[in-house]
């Protein structure tokens, strides 16, 4: 409980030192996460020099600093409407706090840091903890560098573990609660300032057509199913932003989502109250993105540049560097080896596959049919045998819409339309090229639909728009009945809750007592150094057990994880030879009669973790460990120090 109120107390001081920067731009319900922004950029350029402890700390004390400066500084301005000021801060914090709440109580239902790709994300988290800098340290493989993704947003909730003293096993699920709640405090300030807005939530929070599809079919085991609802295109991951919420993976394409909505309101009041402080910060925003999730930069600093230039405030784009510059010691340490290029799609998402995936696209149809027929005929026209001739079926959706929304956007310069039409240029883009990373043959796209898709359902939500008074009435009736079928999912996704059984708590390895490795895997938590553990059946084993002792403990473990090393690494066959050797060495480790000194120094040992996985894999050979120190025995797992003869 300490560790929660902690937390909340932690946020509750970011958001309000950086009141007065959102209030100067009228955005007040965006303070906290401006906040984590700034604070996080300042820990992230500190921990280039010292430890990532100490850059936490000595990062705060500068942020609380500056906050309470301008605080000082801007008090005229400040104390002319504080009535005001402080009614709105109590309120959305508040809004905030019943958020967080709320997705705590769904935790406590299901907060098992463990399946896809949680394993990978509490390791990632831990071992920012424990860095001696940036770039952090390989978890997974030691001796490595974690320098080849995206890892900013760990950083930030890694920053807020050490604040409220805590571990990663509680800040996991912590930090899951505070992306739903900074999330939809946005969207609830957005919608206090303009009622207008109110249908952005409802979609935000929907469902796609798969529930629906599997309920007809009779399927309802499947209807409300993770796995069955985001897998929709072939070869292809087709995730909707509540799906990802729900479904806790703490991934940047998950972490990124507040700071998506954070830019698309800043934007919005940009363009309705022009001030170049807004600018600067959007700007500044898209370079923070890029350190998040890479994906979003490239959709987001488009929508910037289109709006800037269609509403020739050409200063904007003077502010780009700010993107950029700022954030060169990530890219300048970035080797992203998996990224090749470009490639061509070979094989196409047919239409009805599209729309069950990407239902929010029925309103922006319907809407086009309604204002511009005659574009959207002749669009038409023109789509059918671009759609037959090059296998590209939903080109008969996309560009009648694209040509309709681009008259509107260059007649009205309108943010709905400008968030439309890049969502529908987005879902196009998409069907003709693709990232060309470690993925091949039938999934050659399955990052970039993935990663496009969610952005592109957060474009839809906020780009809602009703067609002239003649239409309207019956447009917000069908825009009603899209929004009751598609809350089917997430209203049965609720209702289903209690079927997996009210665990009471927010400890993401509490499930570790069934293997007897609980108190062993707490015990480790509090040390440094490399350990060796069961890497699994193969070398390139991933989305297993194997690999608990790193993942929950933050250690660098020798080799696990190997599928992931595989595919960020890229390196052909060199990653190869190192996951096999790794693997090899591991195995003769438990297994040899002898203690092979050599070997543990090759690897700069520190732990051999003997468990549930080393004795069901291996036959061990325990005498030679007696010339370690023993530093835990449960009887259910066992611990040695490395200790190095004197040469």
């Amino acid at each position: 409980m300490l560790e929660i109120v902690l937390w909340i107390a932690i946020l509750y001081v970011v958001s309000f030192l950086s009141l007065p920067l959102a209030d100067k731009m009228e955005l007040r319900g965006l303070s906290k996460v401006f906040g984590l922004i700034f604070l996080t950029y300042i820990v992230w350029l500190i921990s280039f020099s010292v430890d990532f402890r100490s850059a936490t700390f000595y990062g705060f004390m500068i942020f609380v600093t500056i906050g309470s400066l301008i605080w000082l500084y801007d008090a005229n301005r400040l104390s002319s409407n504080f009535r005001s000021l402080m009614a709105d801060f109590f309120k959305f914090e508040a809004v905030f706090l019943v958020f967080f709440f709320i997705y705590l109580l769904y935790e406590m239902f299901n907060p098992y840091i463990v399946g896809a790709e949680k394993m990978t994300d509490i390791a990632i988290l831990t071992a920012i903890t424990k860095s001696k800098g940036m770039p952090p340290y390989d978890p997974f493989l030691s001796g490595y560098k974690f320098d080849f993704y995206y890892y900013m947003g760990y950083v930030t909730y890694a920053i807020l573990t050490i604040l409220s003293a805590t571990t990663t096993h509680i800040s996991y699920n912590l930090a899951c609660a505070t992306v739903f709640s900074l999330t939809l405090t946005s969207v609830v300030w957005l919608v206090s300032k303009n009622r207008e807005k109110i249908v952005i939530p409802f979609f935000l929070l929907a469902g796609n057509l798969m529930t629906l599809k599997m309920l007809i079919l009779g399927n309802t085991s499947k209807a409300f199913d993770f796995w069955t609802v985001t897998r929709v295109i072939k070869g292809t991951i087709n995730e909707f932003p509540l799906a990802t919420l729900f479904f806790r993976d703490l991934h940047p394409h998950f972490m990124s989502i507040p700071f998506q909505i954070a830019f698309l309101i800043s934007l919005y009041m940009w363009m309705k109250n022009e001030r170049k402080s807004t600018a600067v910060l959007m700007a500044f925003l898209l370079g923070f993105m890029s350190t998040v999730n890479s994906w979003d930069f490239f959709t987001y600093s488009f929508l910037y540049i289109v709006i800037s230039v269609a509403l020739r405030r050409f200063y904007a784009l003077a502010f780009l560097p700010l993107s950029v510059i700022p954030f060169l010691p990530f890219h300048l340490t970035l080797n992203a080896s998996a990224v090749k290029g470009i490639g061509f799609v070979s094989e196409r998402t047919d239409l009805v596959s599209f729309v069950i995936a990407q239902p929010l696209v029925i309103l922006p149809l319907i809407y086009s049919l309604m204002q511009e027929r005659k574009i959207f005929a002749c669009a038409l026209a023109i789509s059918i045998p671009i759609a037959f001739i090059f296998k590209f079926p939903i080109i008969v959706v996309t560009l009648p819409t694209i040509a309709v929304f681009l008259k509107k956007f260059y007649d009205e310069k309108s943010f709905e339309h400008a968030l439309t039409l890049t969502a529908l240029l987005l879902l196009t883009a998409v069907e003709i090229v693709y990232v060309d990373d470690a993925y091949s043959g039938e999934i050659e796209r399955l990052n970039t639909v993935f990663k496009s898709y969610v952005q592109a359902w957060i474009l839809l939500s906020f780009g809602f728009t009703s067609p002239n008074y003649s239409y309207e009435r019956i447009y917000k009736l069908i825009a009603v009945c899209l929004i009751a079928i598609l809350w089917i999912y997430p209203i049965g996704c609720v209702v289903g809750l209690p079927t997996l059984g009210f665990k009471g708590t927010l400890d993401g390895i509490e499930f570790t007592k069934y293997y007897g490795e609980y108190n062993a895997l707490k015990y480790l938590y509090r040390f440094d150094g490399v350990v060796v553990e069961y890497p699994g059946k193969t070398p390139y084993e991933s989305y297993t057990y194997s690999g608990r002792v790193s993942s929950y403990t933050g250690l660098k473990s020798v080799l696990c994880n190997g599928g992931h090393e595989l595919f960020w690494r890229f390196f052909d066959n060199k990653t190869v030879k190192v996951l096999n050797e790794r693997w090899r060495d591991i195995k003769a480790i438990y297994e040899s009669k002898d203690l092979n000194y050599t070997l543990l120094k090759k690897y700069n040992v520190s732990f051999i973790y003997i468990g549930y996985l080393e004795k069901k894999n291996y036959n061990v050979s325990y005498d030679k460990f007696s010339k370690l120190r023993k530093i835990y025995d449960d009887g259910n797992v066992l611990i040695y120090k490395v200790i190095y003869p004197k040469s």
